[in-house]
């Protein structure tokens, strides 16, 4: 499956979308209409600027967004889009003290302004070392969580720090004498507020002209209490979340990550059923459009030099003999005590192969604990397993508790790093390892690409983006909500090229909805319970034993790689940033 396939879906959605209006007359007055029509009239779209928002940046992360920050701003600069960055200062973030130790921050205005009910400052930090403008906004007293940006012992910090960031976006672009024809693109929840932000502060005279855009990376919400949203824009409506309440504002189609992802929002009974229940008007008022991301990460030369000489297969094999050889020193010689599990791999077990599991610790939607249930009815030996959960700072700690007992129980077959892992290392465990697991109970795009460009297939949950990334070896069964969506995807179909495996399980769809809710109501040491957990279990172990026995077959697992390497030429963010700029022209001509 490649992302162009989906470009009919993209144009038709596009052509078809329309502003809704009503959701301004009921936010706000007359006057403010007036003036707000007057801006999108006097608004230039040949001489635009991109502003893009996110709560992540290279130096505050947890997931994936931090890596679309890198690549999406400078492939727009590179397009001919008059682009800026802006994120905040994370003042307690450690990377951040570095950085500003370096002396790679420097003051550019500071600008008072409007917060909550108080005259507030925005001080406006560029990072000189940008390939694109960068400005981190300071606020006092706001973005203080310390061991990444979203993570506070009470949530409310986080709306709070959002809801100060877009209020203080139109001020800062003031402060660098930016005020008209600004295009906000927005990323995620966080930074949705904007929408509403921009267009106060073109009626107060702030900015001249401005627009907005969203794309959500995820189908995370927040709720929006009446004090705050009155505390904030000086007014309430009566929507109940951030997204309800500033969805209806954007200047253009809402858009995410992939096109599966896009669907599922509307139609998948765990989405509906839990996550966007509360959104499904606003949704079917600005259908979401899905933007395939490019890859995360660059190719490696060796490695693709190796898929294009005149053996690939031979050439291949022998660097993943080499990288699995380094993979068996890296284990014994890494030192944390933090690593629970003593993994052993001799290099004597060339036909054993290595399952990786690493991201962000989240049972809500990464699925972990169903790879340590499916990995546990394997024969033992015939695998091993070797998880690295990014730990944040929030809740989901206490489920390392699971996870540290189910290692314990696989003895020397499985191993527990909880911790980011340096780079470096991290490349080399990926490319030493035989298949990336991707057990997501949903993933909007997700890092697959990430396993293809190290030379590891991947196996993966069939859902969202990896339905994209992932050309299954296997049949894989295919929900009836998805309709013709992913009717291509068959790997009977002349010049198939499959590159790693996607389970599926078959669950009854009326069931679905109710039970995706009952599922996270238990606890991990329980989900078990569940007849929807368990046959998500036995779709992941039937595709661990299939990938034990493809890694037996030289030929067969080699070709995934090839095949993988030679796909990575679909997912090129140039025709990310392509669609993109369709989506900035249409919100550009769209009025009030």
């Amino acid at each position: 499956m490649i992302p162009q396939q989906y470009d009919h879906i993209f144009r038709i959605k596009l052509s078809s979308w329309m502003l809704y209006r009503a959701g301004y007359h009921e936010f706000f007055g007359q006057r403010e209409l007036d003036c707000l029509q007057h801006s999108d009239r006097i608004f230039d779209a040949s001489s635009r600027t991109v502003v893009l928002l996110a709560f992540e940046n290279q130096y505050a992360s947890l997931g994936g967004l931090s890596v679309v920050t890198k690549y999406l701003p400078a492939f727009l600069k590179e397009s001919g889009e008059k682009t800026i960055f802006m994120t905040p200062y994370h003042a307690n973030n450690a990377a951040i003290r570095r950085a500003a130790k370096a002396k790679k921050f420097e003051p550019r205005c500071s600008v008072p302004f409007e917060c909550g009910g108080e005259t507030r400052t925005v001080t406006c930090f560029e990072d000189v070392k940008a390939s694109v403008p960068s400005y981190y906004l300071h606020v006092d007293n706001r973005f203080v969580a310390e061991l990444d940006p979203y993570h506070y012992a009470d949530p409310t910090n986080l709306l709070l720090d959002s809801l100060a960031f877009c209020a203080a976006v139109p001020h800062a672009c003031a402060g660098l004498g930016l005020t008209n024809s600004v295009l906000f693109h927005g990323h995620d929840w966080e930074t949705a507020a904007v929408s509403i932000n921009s267009k106060l502060a073109v009626t107060k005279g702030v900015l001249r002209s401005a627009k907005t855009l969203l794309t959500l990376h995820n189908s995370y919400d927040s709720p929006l209490p009446k004090s705050i949203m009155r505390q904030f824009f000086g007014r309430f409506s009566s929507a109940q979340t951030v997204l309800q309440a500033t969805i209806p504002f954007l200047s253009g189609p809402l858009t995410t990550v992939s096109t599966p992802f896009a669907h599922e929002l509307r139609n998948d009974p765990l989405q509906r059923g839990h996550f966007t229940n509360h959104l499904l008007g606003v949704f079917s008022r600005n259908p979401p459009i899905g933007i395939e991301n490019g890859i995360f990460g660059e190719k490696d030369p060796v490695l693709m030099r190796a898929a294009s000489s005149s053996k690939p297969l031979a050439s291949v094999a022998a660097l993943k003999a080499t990288w699995r050889n380094e993979l068996c020193d890296i284990l014994p010689s890494y030192h944390d005590e933090r690593i629970v599990g003593s993994l052993k791999l001799a290099k004597k077990d060339k036909k054993v192969p290595v399952f990786f599991v690493s991201g962000r610790l989240d049972s809500m939607q990464k699925g972990f604990d169903t790879v340590f249930r499916a990995f546990s009815r394997l024969r033992r030996g015939s695998a091993k397993l070797l998880f690295s959960p990014n730990v944040g700072a929030g809740p989901e700690n206490a489920d390392l508790d699971f996870f540290t007992s189910a290692v314990k129980k696989l003895g020397k077959n499985a191993a527990m790093w909880p911790f980011r892992i340096p780079q470096q290392t991290y490349n080399a465990i990926v490319k030493g390892s035989s298949f990336l697991i991707m057990p997501s109970l949903y993933e909007p795009f997700g890092a697959a690409t990430e396993g293809t460009l190290c030379g590891t297939p991947v196996v993966a949950r069939a859902t969202g983006g990896l339905w994209v990334q992932v050309s299954p070896v296997n049949d894989v069964f295919v929900p009836p909500f998805y309709g013709t969506l992913l009717s291509h995807i068959s790997r009977h179909q002349d010049n198939y090229a499959p590159t790693g495996i996607l389970y599926r399980e078959q669950y009854p769809l009326s069931l679905a909805e109710d039970n995706w809710e009952k599922l996270f109501r238990l606890p991990l040491e329980s989900r078990n319970k569940s007849g929807l957990y368990e046959s998500i279990v036995d779709a992941l172990y039937k595709g661990m034993e299939q990938a034990i026995a493809i890694f037996h077959d030289e030929k067969q697992y080699c070709g995934l790689i090839v095949n993988g390497l030679n796909s990575l030429g679909e997912f090129d963010w140039k025709y990310a940033v392509a669609k993109y700029r369709e989506v900035y022209d249409v919100a550009c001509r769209s009025m009030v």
